[in-house]
């Protein structure tokens, strides 16, 4: 990756400015121009490498669950099966992986667990799937996903999301708000819409973003890259059975993302705890896990590699 471009990935996933004019402020860090950041980002738009810079609300502030599900189905039928799934629109991520058992895993959401099981079911009976499994989370510690680029592997905030999230409702903030922070243009002012929503400057938007984040109603705000096209090719969910206190050191691992213990299926599913991690290399990636889990005291724990992202591959979707 260019130098100078991988300076302005770093900045602008760990310290995007909430500013007037953020691709200025960006510049000035990089000793380049507000046009030079804009041009740069807008060709990485352009080429997949940026999703968009944004912030995610948290499901459970728009009153939904989530579930894991892992579905058997043979490789000659997975981009069926795919492309099915994919029709759902709450569906954020959708990979093939390598587990003897489950090939296919996606997460989806639901108002309750019976929409949610309403809808597994559909897709298990259109398919005639013989096997699979629905692993709702007891408690989520981490969701954000970034990239050092310098270092090639995924690296986030430790900050653990609070327990109980407030709803939209809860905030007193209106929808359109939470709207227009999903994603961002990459114009010379991109938050004067935000900030006319809620009617305040937009030197105000950051403490009431950092709030929001403490309270665990969105993901902090920042631009998100596709791992693979700036050079994070591989990733894995890694599993392993873990007290509270383990999950939860897990979630302070600066490599890990998506931290959430599970409700084991019996039979099916016998790990509490889980996260991804992501890295230019599978060397990088495992002796990253190894060193981090050591630290932990988990010497038991799995590798599940994902092979496909079914998700974009089947129509380069832009989600969280």
């Amino acid at each position: 990756m260019d130098p100078e471009f991988a300076e302005l990935v770093m900045e602008a996933q760990y310290d995007f400015p909430i500013v007037d004019r953020p691709f200025e402020e960006l510049g000035k860090r990089l000793g380049k121009s507000e046009s030079w950041v804009m041009d740069a980002l807008s060709k990485a738009k352009e080429r997949n490498q940026l999703r968009r810079i944004g912030a995610l609300t948290n499901y459970k502030a728009r009153k939904q669950i989530a579930a894991l599900v892992g579905l058997r189905v043979p490789l000659d039928r997975v981009d069926r099966v795919a492309s099915a799934i994919n029709l759902d629109k709450t569906v954020t991520h959708n990979f093939l992986r390598d587990h003897p058992r489950y090939s296919i895993w996606y997460v989806t959401k639901a108002p309750t667990t019976a929409e949610l099981e309403s809808k597994v079911r559909k897709i298990v009976d259109e398919f005639s799937i013989e096997d699979h499994v629905i692993l709702y989370a007891e408690r989520t510690y981490k969701i954000d996903v970034k990239f050092d680029v310098l270092r090639g592997v995924s690296r986030a905030k430790m900050r653990i999301i609070p327990e109980t999230v407030p709803t939209i409702e809860d905030t007193g903030l209106p929808r359109q708000f939470f709207d227009s922070i999903r994603s961002i243009k990459i114009v010379e002012r991109p938050f004067d819409e935000a900030a006319a929503i809620v009617d305040m400057p937009v030197g105000k938007l950051v403490d009431l973003l950092s709030d929001l984040r403490q309270r665990g109603v969105v993901r902090d705000f920042y631009a998100m890259f596709d791992p693979d096209a700036v050079g994070i090719r591989e990733n894995s969910m890694v599993v392993f059975n873990a007290t509270d206190a383990q999950c939860e050191g897990a979630a302070l691992i600066d490599e890990s993302t998506h931290v959430v213990k599970r409700i084991p299926v019996p039979g099916k599913w016998d790990y509490n705890c889980y996260f991804m991690i992501h890295a230019a290399s599978k060397e990088i990636l495992e002796e990253t896990v190894r060193k981090r889990l050591g630290e932990l005291g988990v010497g038991e724990y799995r590798l599940v590699y994902s092979l496909r992202n079914l998700l974009y591959d089947m129509g380069k979707r832009i989600e969280g």
